[in-house]
């Protein structure tokens, strides 16, 4: 091979390489270690990645794959699965993102103002409480508090916490209460995503639609 060749060749190889979207594939917050995913009904699972990367989700017997778009969205569906777990999600892209200790079981929202984010360590009777929170199939994520403008698709970094006498103080009392009785009830894992925030206007929970169509509150 000529010198011209060769130099020609390492050029395109450069080239090659350098319009490779190594990406990392990512997902939003509310995925992590020790939550809990809805039953019974088609599981949702979105994020990022390089653009046209191919991803690859792994959970319990089953595989999904999706195309991340020209934006580097992805989003595709697991079948449903029955109550159970510890389970692992695994998902694959330009890299691996690993979560442990995944159950499957019943969701819920605690959203609302002081009554729902008021805890279970603010509550009457906690240390009883907190000697008798053995409920490792009870897990709760409190969503931070951030202000803005629009609607976000992320939120700040938090975590999954599962029921113990460390964290239970720190769930929401009524959703705690709630949880627990619905799980002696039904015997599967119990999620409570806690989106409460005190003292905070109506207006702060009105969707920019529904302010549009107020001719009271339209110009805010």
């Amino acid at each position: 091979m000529y010198v011209s060749d060769m130099k020609n060749l390492l050029f395109l190889l450069l080239l090659a390489s350098c319009t490779v979207d190594t990406t990392p594939v990512s997902l939003p917050h509310i995925f992590g270690d020790n939550m809990v995913l809805q039953r019974e009904t088609p599981i949702p699972v979105w994020g990022t990645a390089g653009a046209g990367a191919e991803v690859k989700v792994v959970f319990n017997q089953q595989a999904k794959t999706a195309v991340a778009d020209a934006s580097g969205k992805w989003s595709l569906k697991l079948d449903a699965e029955k109550a159970g777990g510890p389970y692992t999600l695994t998902v694959r892209g330009n890299n691996e993102v690993i979560y442990k200790n995944v159950m499957v079981g019943e969701v819920w929202f605690c959203s609302g103002q002081s009554n729902m984010e008021w805890t279970v360590g603010q509550s009457m009777n906690f240390e009883q409480e907190k000697k008798e929170a053995g409920f490792p199939e009870i897990r709760h994520i409190k969503i931070p508090k951030v202000i803005k403008n629009i609607p976000q698709t992320d939120f700040d970094s938090t975590s999954w916490v599962v029921c113990d006498s460390s964290t239970v103080g720190s769930f929401t009392s009524v959703g705690y209460f709630f949880a627990k009785n619905l799980y002696e009830k039904l015997n599967v894992p119990i999620g409570l995503i806690n989106t409460s925030w005190g003292g905070t206007n109506i207006e702060t929970w009105t969707s920019r639609e529904g302010f549009e169509n107020s001719d009271e509150f339209r110009e805010m």
